[in-house]
This record gives structure tokens, sequence and C-alpha cells, in this order.
């Protein structure tokens, strides 16, 4: 479903009263990561796009408020809807390209939002990538037709849309509004000059990154750190009415996100408010002339379809994997984008599945690392940010402080030069075998008894395998003979975690659902204070244990699975994953006793296999070995949380 939305003779349109934000205004306000969920739609790989046959030049405006979809009607799943921009807002009649600010306000499952121009093919890309409840906007410079653009979601949302900039036809050579790219620069970040007041303005200069007086917009990344709460970050031409837009927003304590803006200025100067005052960090990527620059046809910004540029999810090559390493860096050509020489790409870049918090620099190919980042990311989250990136004529660079898959679209380019790349080819080493720390009960101890700790492999094992083992109480006493530690006390004398080793959870049977939430805080609490930043959580047997008599059917172990999964959802639980034991096992054969939760040695050797599987595949690495005798090296692992139906022969595997 597709609806078309304007504001009829309004050239800057505001709030109804419920929904208008003041300054003193602390809720989640627009104005104001889905774990290993589709959250980016997959796409193949680039092709050449077709370009606008006309180059443009920005026109500043003050940012203004195109959509805003609270108090109306959300948009549906799979719906979309039509805003009109040109003519709109001051936004100039001929505008073929805009600079918009698309936030997502509380959507109700996790997704994404795509963007395109109003009438083109359904776009693959994303705009606007989300957690449910999330309050989160991304910029992107898209090329208009017939004036509108078309915003669409994969889930139940609202919507609001801010225009920042225009993009005008421009004659054979301009004078104002060309881009002119910097090597990222940052000017102000107030972690080191103390956090802002709450609803006041910081003047932000951006002279001393090298932008002229006369300049008309700067291209800047917004970053806010250690947030003390739900905030809102407008930016706006410093002297200029404080606008009801925005450019950032936070939903959460201790937050660190980022969003790109294009903004107006004065002299080089503009203010950012925020309703809360929490930290704000700008990096400058470039400035837009004013009109005592020399004539010329550089800077000029050539819009394009949303194209994929590079998707590290899909098989490794030139436009697939293999994913970011912690400290690694690739570099890819845009040439199948820009179709020749460009200075500069606007590229939405998108993080997913990530490993642990860390940041992006995003650079031209083969020059130095600045010391700014492009975008923040937290554990198995999918964040996004649209950057006005310099290339070089081996083309664009990203470098990740923790490993990540990366998905790259872009939307347009900027005529010019590109730079002379010089330094050498870059460098991204996967880490070498992980160290595996697996605590269970009985219910994984199995392995021990059985002998089928030889399924264990791909990396350096340490099977710590115990019945009657607890996860936070007392544990009572076992097979062995004596009592476990619990969880969270064998946690607690482990060695500590270097960065690549991996804690697995593989308790809790001998544990009950009411006190299973608070069970899970200490034992994550444990794993984080003795470095643990991979953590995954085997989830439980459901069809098994006692049924609750309130629970709807629901056992023991399927109320704990309830809770484990709104754990992890929550999101204030980085590095933890949930390994999906219970669909995997769902309808084996000779695997477990009549208890349904104690493996027989060919289901000992079927759980060792499934945890190598994973590790494996958490590397995106091969999964042959001797865990598929005969199979080519490079087989590689299928996903383990898809592999119900496809599990393999373990008797056959292990010759058992």
């Amino acid at each position: 479903m597709r609806r078309r939305v304007t504001y009829p003779g309004r050239r800057n349109p505001t709030l109804p009263a419920p929904h208008r934000v003041t300054r003193s205004a602390l809720a989640v306000v627009v104005a104001l990561v889905a774990s290993l969920v589709a959250a980016v739609p997959l796409a193949g790989p680039a092709t050449a796009a077709t370009a606008s046959p006309t180059p443009t030049v920005l026109v500043p405006i003050a940012p203004c408020r195109l959509l805003d979809t609270r108090g109306g009607d959300r948009l549906g799943a799979g719906s979309s809807v039509v805003v009109e921009v040109a003519g709109e807002c001051d936004v100039p009649d001929d505008a073929t390209a805009a600079a918009l600010t698309i936030t997502a306000v509380e959507p109700s499952a996790p997704g994404f939002l795509t963007a395109a121009p109003a009438n083109g093919a359904a776009t693959d890309t994303s705009a606007v990538n989300y957690r449910t409840g999330d309050v989160i906007a991304n910029l992107q410079l898209l090329a208009l037709d017939d004036g509108a653009i078309a915003v669409s979601t994969s889930a139940n949302t609202d919507v609001v849309v801010d225009v920042t900039a225009a993009f005008v036809p421009a004659p054979d050579e301009a004078r104002a509004g060309r881009f002119v790219p910097i090597e990222s620069a940052r000017v102000t970040d107030t972690r080191e000059t103390g956090r802002p007041s709450p609803g006041a303005a910081l003047t932000v200069d951006t002279r001393s990154a090298g932008v002229p007086d006369d300049a008309i917009a700067v291209a800047i990344n917004l970053t806010t750190a250690e947030t003390t709460g739900p905030d809102a970050f407008t930016a706006y031409a410093t002297g200029s009415p404080r606008p009801l837009a925005s450019a950032l927003n936070a939903d959460r304590v201790g937050q660190a996100r980022a969003a790109s803006t294009i903004v107006p200025v004065d002299r080089g100067r503009f203010d950012v408010a925020s309703v809360r005052g929490n930290h704000v960090v700008v990096d400058v990527e470039g400035y837009f002339t004013g009109s005592s620059a020399p004539a010329s046809d550089d800077g000029l910004f050539v819009p394009v379809s949303p194209t994929r540029l590079f998707d590290t999810r899909l098989p490794a090559g030139v436009d697939g994997g293999p994913r970011l390493w912690d400290h690694g860096t690739r570099e890819w050509s845009v040439d199948a984008v820009t179709d020749g020489a460009a200075a500069a790409v606007a590229v939405n870049v998108t993080v997913t599945r990530a490993e642990d918090a860390g940041h992006l620099v995003v650079m031209p190919a083969g020059t130095p690392r600045p010391a700014t980042s492009a975008l923040n990311y937290v554990a198995d989250t999918t964040a996004a940010n649209q950057i006005l990136a310099r290339v070089s004529d081996r083309g664009l660079a990203i470098h990740a402080f923790e490993a990540t898959h990366l998905v790259v679209d872009v939307t347009g380019w900027f005529t010019g030069d590109a730079l002379t790349a010089s330094g050498p080819a870059p460098r991204n080493d996967p880490p070498g075998d992980r160290r595996v720390t697996i605590i269970s009960d009985s219910a994984g101890a199995g392995m021990r008894w059985n002998g089928a700790l030889g399924g264990l492999q791909g990396f350096e094992a340490v099977p710590i395998l115990e019945s009657c083992r607890r996860l936070v109480r007392s544990s009572c006493r076992g097979r062995e003979g004596y009592a476990p530690r619990t969880a969270a006390g064998q946690i607690a004398v482990l060695p500590p975690a270097g960065p690549e080793d991996m804690l697995v959870i593989a308790t809790g049977y001998n544990d009950w659902h009411s006190t299973f939430s608070s069970d899970f805080d200490v034992v994550y609490a444990a794993a984080r204070a003795q470095g643990f930043h991979h953590i995954a959580w085997v989830d439980y047997r459901s069809d098994v244990g006692y049924t609750l008599p309130s629970g709807g059917g629901r056992s023991n172990y399927a109320e704990m699975n309830r809770i484990l999964e709104a754990k992890i959802a929550s999101g204030d639980y980085p590095g933890v994953r949930r390994w999906y034991f219970d669909a995997y096992t769902a309808g084996t054969v000779g695997w477990f006793y009549s208890d349904g939760v104690h493996e027989t040695t060919l289901g000992s050797w079927g759980v060792a296999d499934w945890i190598s599987r994973h590790v494996r595949a958490f590397d995106d690495r091969p999964c042959a070995q001797p865990m598929a005798p005969g199979a080519p090296v490079d087989d590689p692992c299928p996903d383990p949380d898809v592999m119900v139906a496809g599990r393999p022969d373990i008797a056959a595997l292990y010759g058992l």
C-alpha cells in the first residue's frame, strides 16, 4: 500500500500542539541493534547505476519537517508513503534531489526502512535499520522523482522525514553549492570540554577544519556518547531560529550513536541543541562553496537510484565476504556506480552481526586513517549511517575496530578528481583459533561421559562439564560425587578472557523459571567481569520438564526460553547470543534418553558437532575438517539456525 503525503500551501509546517517538541521534553521524541534477523535486505552484487543526466548544486534551507505520522496513521508493515519534497519547506520547485533525515519511531518489530525516488523501481537497499521500540534516524541524499520520494517499511512504525538541503540543476560551471571534501576532522568533542546544559545550544565553528567564511553548508558526522537518557539533537545555522527538525536521536542510557547531516552555516558556524544535554562530537567531512568560489564543474552532486556496492554476507569476492575482522580494513572500487572518476560518494554504511561494541572509520583507499569515526555499534547490532566519503583512485576503504559484517549502498556521487592512493594494500586478518569455554550441567556432560569430546574441533575447547550444576544457587551432588561450582562461580575462577575467547553457557536444567531472570543477570555480569565479549547461551529443550499450571501449557524450560529471548532482544546484554538447541534437536531420533534431556552417545557427538558448527559459522570459516570427511576444504558452514531439516548424519560422520 502506498499513500501520498503533502502539506498544501505550507512552506514551513509545524506539528499540532500535542506533538510539538519543547526544550524541556525528556521523553523519547523525534525533533526529538535485531540480532540475526533480516534487518538489512540481501541484494546481489553492484551493477552500474544510471545517473541523473543533470548534475546538481546544493541550495541550503533551514531544516524543516516534511512528514510526521505520529498522531495519524502509522506506516504498516510492507506499506509505503510518498512524501512531496519539491515546493515544500522552501525547497525549490525544480529540485531534483534533497538531503533528508528519515527517522523510525517506536517500530513494533525489528526491520528497516527503504527510501527511493517516488516512482522508481522497488529498492533492495535500506535507509534506516531499527529494533523494536527504537527511535533512530539516518541521513539520505536522494534523487527526487516528480519532486517526491517514497518511504517503505518492513514493520509497523511511525516515520518522520525532515529536509536539510536541496539540489537543483547546475550550470556548466558553478560557484556556489559545490561540495569540497576534506580530510575528516574533529572540531568538537564535549567529552573533553564538558556536557552541554539541557536545552542549550552549543556553537560549533568549522573554520578550524578549513571551511571558508562564505561556505553555505557543511557535511558533518554528529555523534553522541555515554548518554544519560533519551535525547534529540537539532543542527542549524548560528543566528537562525531553532527549527522543528532532528538530525540525531538517542533512545536509551549509555548509548553511542552517530548520524550525518548537511547543516547550513553562518561564517562557518552552526548550533547543536539537544533536549537532555548529552555529549556532542562533530567531525567535518566537507563543505559546500559560497558565491566567492571560482566557477568550476567539480563538486557537483550526481544522484543515482540507491545501489548496493557490496555486502560481506555474500560469498567471498569483490562484492562479498569476508567480513571486516577486528582492526581490519578492506577497500572497494566505486567505478561500477560512478562510471568513472569521482571525488566523493554518498554511501549508506550498515553494520550487521557485529561481534562487539566498536566503530568504523571511512576513508579514501590507500590513505592514512583519520582519528574520527563514521559509525558506532554494539554487539549483534544492525545500524546504519550515511557518509559523504572522499575517495581515491583505488576507491573507498573502511576500517573496523570490532569484527562485523558490512553493507554499503550508494545514493550519489560528486564530480571531481579522486585522490592518489599511495598506501599499501589493506590488511583484514581473521583471528586464530578461538578459546571456547563450555560450562554445562549433566545435559551436556554426556560429551565427556560418552567420549565425544573429539567432536569439539576447529578451536581450542575448554569443556567444564559436570552434573548437578546450577546457574547461581548451590549445586547438588551429582554423578561425579561432588557438588560442582555454580556457573557464576566457575566463571569467576576462569583465567581472564582474551578478546577472541568465547563462553558457552549450556546449563540451567537444574534451575527454575521464577529465578531465571535474576540468575541470567548474575551469570552475565560474571562473564563480562571476566572479560568475555562473546557469550553464547544454549536454550532449553522445551517439550520436556514440568508443565506450569498457569503457563498456557508451557514447560518450565519453555518459560526460561521465553525469558532468554526477551533478555537478549532488550539490547541490554551486549555480546550474548542465543543458540537454538531446542529447534535444532526437534525430531531427532536416538539422541536422548527417555527424559528428553540427557544425551546418548549418538546425541553427545551430535551436540559436540553442533557446537563446533556454531563456532565455525561465527568466524565465517569452513565447516570441513573431520566434521565432513571428504568434503572440499572450502565447504562453508550451513547457518546453524536453519539446519533443523538438514542435520548432518552424525553416525556416518563420526563412524558410530
